[in-house]
């Protein structure tokens, strides 16, 4: 590995969907790489506790499956023979907004994959398990992060085994992949650092998921269909997704109260209720199996580490540990991949350095902030938009709520801003490339808006495959 750093350890601590990727960055740059994990990693596709919305949907957006990519040549073809389905975002992916016509259906060049987060985790986990020197350490529980004399670096990772010894690793580099980031706010508050300001969305999202056996002869052509609230006035909303079993998520959330139900007979009440009849279509005849899975998510954190000029030398906060999104959006695990690439490119930058690692966190911090404030910001304009959400609201965000409503309009009668619209919702270019001169001339040109539907108009629904041709031509 002609690209090493001197330096010998660099420790990660959680074997997630943060950390994996993080592990893969970090192989070719230093002389071992130990993943600590708390939980016992399964052998196969099994949920683990430690991952509480697992056994929910999770969406690998085009823009992390490209990411994943990169840092691990061929991963299609993992996905595929782990089992996940492709998806074509364009001609398999029905999303619905309230009150809007159906897009057209195109092959957008939009591509990623369905399956579950275990299997998808999996997957991950085994190619970084063909690093040879990467050691994996499952059943520690990380105490702390310890810090050489003057404060100034990293210098451990103490952790308790399963059998409660407590260890001291040395490591030159730390990435707190942990999930709360509570090692790294710890850390920070031992060497005498301010704790980062933060910005924080109260929004009281509770979701519901049950998996269901869909009838061949009712199987829908969709391999997700989503159906969008109808905000402000309603948050009730509702996905369904092909698993890599052939089996079906459904998953039906609400704001505050009007949360989905746990109950087989409830729960189907609950989808019938949707904006759109999609989701009540595809399950209402169809087999549930096992327990409905309940989530509650109260708030979206951000966390401001890059406002820092005084960072440890050494420690590297990712994913969810630097900010956590609401989940309904599946952003997550598509960030903190990207994130990942970030971590990779700055190795390989400083690999020939004097001392590799003397800026390394803070230009990590810096250069994520372009990654983080796009799912953000997407994020933000609807969670914003109901009067109960605890957060600033930015002057602009009625203009910028109007805004994107013009383009979702706009995107059923242009191929170009179509395709942009799905790239910007699937984190392959910022959510700044939909106020780009010549979108903004489009959404705002008169004969746009004459052939958009009217506005309420219902979307027509999905069937059954090939029994209602108007399926195919949703996105």
């Amino acid at each position: 590995m002609p690209n090493r750093f001197s330096g010998e350890r660099a420790v990660v601590i959680g074997a997630g969907m943060g950390g994996l990727p993080a592990a893969q960055a970090l192989a070719d740059y230093f002389r071992e790489v130990v993943v600590l994990e708390r939980d016992a990693l399964p052998s196969d596709s099994t949920p683990r506790p430690g991952v509480p919305q697992g056994k929910h949907p999770h969406g690998l957006l085009a823009g992390g499956f490209k990411a994943l990519c990169d840092l691990f040549p061929g991963f299609s073809s993992t996905l595929v023979q782990a089992g996940a389905h492709s998806v074509d975002s364009g001609l398999e992916v029905y999303l619905e907004y309230p009150g809007q016509d159906p897009f057209p259906a195109r092959s957008l060049g939009v591509a990623t994959f369905t399956m579950t987060r275990p299997l998808l985790e999996l997957a991950v986990r085994r190619r970084v398990h063909e690093r040879p020197n990467v050691v994996f350490r499952d059943g520690c529980r990380v105490v702390a992060i310890g810090a050489t004399p003057d404060g100034n670096s990293v210098a451990s990772v103490s952790y308790k085994t399963g059998g409660g010894k407590l260890e001291i690793l040395p490591a030159d580099l730390v990435v707190d992949a942990s999930g709360r980031g509570k090692p790294t706010l710890d850390l920070l508050e031992a060497t005498g650092r301010p704790m980062p300001e933060e910005t924080v969305i109260g929004v009281d999202f509770g979701y519901s998921t049950a998996v269901y056996t869909i009838a061949p002869d009712a199987t829908p052509d969709m391999k997700v269909m989503y159906t969008m609230p109808k905000a402000p006035e309603e948050s009730r909303m509702g996905i369904v997704l092909l698993r890599e079993d052939g089996k079906w998520f459904a998953a039906l959330g609400g704001r505050g109260t009007d949360t989905p139900p746990a109950d087989g007979d409830a729960f189907a009440d609950y989808a019938a209720s949707l904006p759109t009849a999609t989701v009540y279509h595809a399950i209402k005849n169809a087999t549930l199996h096992g327990h409905i899975e309940k989530f509650a998510f109260p708030e979206s954190r951000r966390r401001h580490f890059d406002s820092s000029n005084d960072f440890p030398r050494g420690l590297i906060p990712i994913a969810d540990s630097v900010c956590r999104f609401n989940p309904v959006y599946g952003q997550g695990m598509s960030a903190a991949a990207q994130e990942a690439v970030v971590l990779r490119n700055l190795l390989a930058a400083h690999a020939g350095d004097a001392d590799p690692l003397a800026t390394l966190s803070s230009e990590f911090l810096l250069a994520i902030e372009s990654i983080v404030e796009n799912p953000w910001t997407l994020a933000a304009l609807p969670d914003l938009a109901y009067p109960d959400a605890r957060g600033k609201r930015p002057a602009d965000l009625e203009k910028s709520i109007e805004h994107h409503i013009a383009v979702t309009q706009a995107a059923h009668q242009d191929p170009d801003i179509h395709k942009l619209l799905i790239e910007v919702l699937n984190l392959l270019k910022p959510v700044s490339a939909l106020k780009a001169p010549e979108v903004m001339r489009k959404v705002t040109s008169e004969e746009v808006k004459a052939c958009v539907g009217p506005h309420g108009a219902r979307r027509s629904e999905p069937s059954a495959s090939g029994a209602n041709p108007g399926y195919a031509d949703a996105s």
